[in-house]
């Protein structure tokens, strides 16, 4: 009888000892685990379990610079007031970090830079319907001296003409969205850059632009919310021109395609699609941060004319949400 007592207290203690283990690797796991990028408005996708998120969320993959302005938690805001349906961020911050998180399922809805990485997605049938809904826009920056005598302009084809004309070397970062401004505002305009005097950089990315830039008294193209909040390292460098719309890039909106990706919340998906574009939404882009980081709005709104919600195949009550398997 003794014998066979002390075996269970023998079992209890192993028990005991094996379960303090695991709490303890878990606890420490939690303790060393790396916060997400940048800011506490940034979540990645491992962090939430898509198929344990309530059914009146609409579950989104947003480019970091809507989230860590607060644009994006603005609008959220606004359209839970206007549905009652929620967003949920499960992924944001580079555009091949969130296209990845959107590519593996549990993402309704994806908003980016027009670019390929969001066009690929819809070509590998992984999303359906991109369409453009609002702009960020770059600023060309340069040296405190200036050797181009531009700053201050607001037209950016006869600043990059002043910058030809004074020998005063230009560099343009990997970013294709740079480049492809840079190339527009150029060919439209019948301007071609010095190529003596033009670097290109295929390999570094936009926070090493300004240092490179700086290290060769070169002017160059940034965002201009990035450099404006100081998320971008300015290193001497200084703002020249801005407020030219042709230096904006227009944001996409992209849903999952449910032939390819289960559990797709569809309807929603397309509803929140059209609210963004609709009239009452695009005004209200062209109002917001305005005084936040200067005169202009943080975002612009695009051109279209489409009509209101509840006059669009898409419509949804207000006070109920659709049925997220429809």
């Amino acid at each position: 009888m003794i014998r066979r007592t002390y075996a269970v207290l023998i079992m209890v203690v192993v028990a005991l000892g094996s379960l303090t283990w695991a709490t303890h690797r878990i606890f420490s796991a939690l303790d060393n685990s790396e916060p997400a990028a940048a800011t506490p408005q940034v979540f990645q996708s491992v962090l939430m379990n898509p198929s344990t998120q309530p059914t009146d969320q609409l579950r989104c993959a947003v480019i970091g610079g809507m989230t860590f302005t607060g644009f994006w938690q603005a609008l959220s805001d606004r359209y839970q007031t206007r549905t009652g349906i929620a967003l949920q961020v499960l992924s944001t911050g580079e555009k091949n970090d969130i296209a990845k998180a959107f590519r593996a399922g549990g993402i309704d809805v994806i908003t980016m830079h027009a670019s390929d990485t969001i066009i690929n997605l819809v070509a590998d049938g992984d999303a359906l319907d991109p369409q453009p809904w609002m702009r960020n826009d770059l600023i060309i920056v340069g040296p405190e001296s200036d050797p181009a005598k531009i700053v201050g302009m607001t037209d950016a084809a006869a600043a990059l003409r002043k910058i030809i004309a004074a020998k005063a070397p230009f560099v343009i970062h990997s970013s294709l969205g740079a480049q492809e401004v840079l190339r527009n505002i150029c060919n439209f305009n019948g301007i071609t850059m010095d190529p003596d005097h033009t670097t290109i950089l295929l390999d570094d990315p936009q926070r090493q632009v300004l240092h490179i830039a700086a290290a060769k008294g070169a002017y160059t193209l940034v965002g201009r919310i990035p450099f404006r909040i100081g998320r971008l390292p300015s290193v001497g460098m200084k703002l020249m021109v801005s407020s030219d719309e042709h230096l904006r890039r227009p944001y996409i909106i992209a849903v999952a395609n449910p032939a390819k990706i289960a559990g797709v919340r569809f309807k929603m998906a397309k509803h929140f699609a059209a609210f963004l574009r609709e009239p009452e939404t695009q005004a209200w882009i062209a109002g917001y941060g305005k005084g936040q980081i200067d005169n202009q709005p943080l975002f612009f709104p695009v051109s279209i004319s489409l009509p209101k919600i509840n006059e669009d195949s898409t419509t949804l009550p207000s006070t109920s949400p659709p049925n997220p398997g429809q």
